[in-house]
C-alpha cells in the first residue's frame, strides 16, 4: 500500500521554496512587496519561516498585482 500523493508537508515545502525562488528571480523583499501591496509583511515572512502554511487568497492577489503577475507564477 503505497502513498498515491506526497504528504502535506511535503508539498507546502515545495511551494514555500517556489514562492522564495520568485522572490528571488525578480529581487523582491519581503517588506518592500508587503508594503507596494498593501499587506502585512509579517503574512509573507511567516510562510517563508515555515510559521504559518499559506498565505491568504486575498494576500496573494494583492501580491500578484503588484508583481505583475499571476498567482500561479509564484508557485511554478
Amino acid at each position: 500500500m503505497g502513498e498515491v500523493a506526497a504528504p502535506r508537508g511535503v508539498e507546502i515545502g515545495k511551494q514555500r521554496e517556489a514562492f522564495r525562488a520568485f522572490m528571488t528571480a525578480r529581487h523582491l523583499r519581503p517588506t518592500e512587496w508587503a508594503r507596494a501591496a498593501g499587506v502585512a509583511p509579517g503574512e509573507i515572512l511567516g510562510f517563508l519561516t515555515a510559521k504559518t502554511r499559506n498565505i491568504a487568497p486575498e494576500t496573494l492577489e494583492k501580491l500578484a498585482q503588484a508583481a505583475r503577475c499571476g498567482i500561479e507564477d509564484f508557485f511554478k
